[in-house]
């Protein structure tokens, strides 16, 4: 069994040694042989599943050196709604386990935010608050869409932060590479915008790491009115959706979601409200990759060119949207989330067909309950 820290670069650390693994995690005191059938849970619940973690799934089923091999039901906990997970799922005879993962993270990431005082969330002076960390691969776009605000002449609206480099290369790097998915109009865009970008963008620090995902500084994140939130998943056509489209909501404020097509409408499926009486949100259901970051950079240039006495006005006839999500998000989305958690898991219950694998109904209830205490 492999455990992967939590928001750092650091390499697996060895729990158990799957290949000698005659006893499953919690000792010898439990005598596997006279079971019938056991519940082996892999959880790939925190990033995203992509086609190269097939082979990472399928190692993880423990190998248990006992014959008779009891019945294995094989669970796969994620947060994500995908093709490629499904297809996962499918070809190695997972049970699909959804939960939103990140939800119930924020919640514990952000509680402190609920006491504060309303006015505290009166203040700004910047249109915008745009956070970048990681820009190689799969994070790319995010370079497209800063080099469309510098091109533009918007960062100067706004608090922009833009790694010219992560552990895994330099925004050079990126550009030159064939098999990214960038759009070679991005990619010139990019070139020409940061040649002359000798410094990376910074909103808080230089030296950015996993830790910030849980970090919630009030003043910061109030300090604009608009947030362009960059999430992890953009050229993938999945819904996922991580911490960061809950740091404007906590933080009482609306929001652009750069991500991939759909993601909006997830996220208003668990209740949030959005801003299309605001701005034009058709990005989110744009397929094409760069005519997406083009749209979002269009609303976000005729946000900057607002008077502030009318961006005022803008964030006062707004306030119901922004209560509403703030309240929704510390009361009725956490009972959302614990439901649908259980209640996904009771389904594979009543797939397995077997009594000695049910669980009651009653017992379901009190785990509800008490997940939402």
């Amino acid at each position: 069994m492999y455990f992967y820290p939590f928001g750092t670069y650091q390499y697996r650390n060895v729990l158990i040694d799957r290949a000698d693994c005659t006893y499953p995690p919690f000792g010898p005191e439990k005598n596997w042989k006279l079971d019938k059938e056991f519940f082996h849970c892999y959880f790939f619940d925190q990033e995203p599943i992509y086609a190269e973690t097939e082979s990472v799934v399928r190692n993880s089923v423990l190998n248990l050196k006992f014959a008779p091999v009891p019945t294995r039901i094989n669970v796969l906990a994620n947060s994500e709604i995908s093709d490629v997970k499904n297809n996962i799922v499918s070809k190695h005879g997972f049970h699909d386990w959804y939960y939103f993962y990140h939800g119930f993270a924020a919640l514990d990431w952000y509680r402190d935010f609920q006491y504060f005082e309303p006015q505290a969330f009166d203040r700004f002076d910047k249109v915008f608050i745009c956070y970048n960390h990681l820009i190689s691969n799969l994070r790319s776009y995010r370079l497209h869409l800063v080099s469309n605000l510098i091109k533009q002449d918007l960062v100067q609206h706004g608090q922009v932060s833009l790694s010219l480099q992560d552990p895994f290369g330099t925004w050079q790097d990126t550009v030159q590479n064939s098999n990214n998915p960038l759009d070679p109009r991005a990619k010139e865009t990019i070139t020409t915008a940061l040649s002359q970008c000798l410094e990376p963008l910074t909103i808080d620090t230089n030296t950015p790491h996993g830790s910030l995902s849980a970090d919630v500084n009030l003043e910061e994140l109030t300090s604009a009115l608009w947030h362009i939130v960059t999430e992890t998943i953009y050229f993938d056509p999945k819904l996922h959706l991580t911490e960061k489209v809950f740091k404007p909501i906590v933080a009482r404020r609306p929001f652009i979601l750069v991500a991939a097509p759909g993601n909006l409408a997830y996220l208003k499926s668990y209740g949030f409200r959005t801003f299309d009486r605001w701005i034009d949100e058709s990005y989110d259901s744009e397929p094409d990759h760069y005519v997406r970051i083009e749209k979002i950079t269009e609303q976000i240039a005729r946000l900057c060119a607002m008077e502030p006495a009318d961006l005022i006005m803008m964030h006062a006839e707004m306030q119901e949207t922004l209560d509403y999500n703030f309240d929704h998000f510390y009361n009725t989305f956490k009972d959302h989330i614990v439901d649908e958690l259980v209640d996904n898991f009771k389904h594979i219950l009543d797939l397995v067909d077997d009594p000695k694998c049910q669980l009651s109904l009653p017992y379901l209830e009190e785990v509800k309950k008490r997940l939402k205490q």
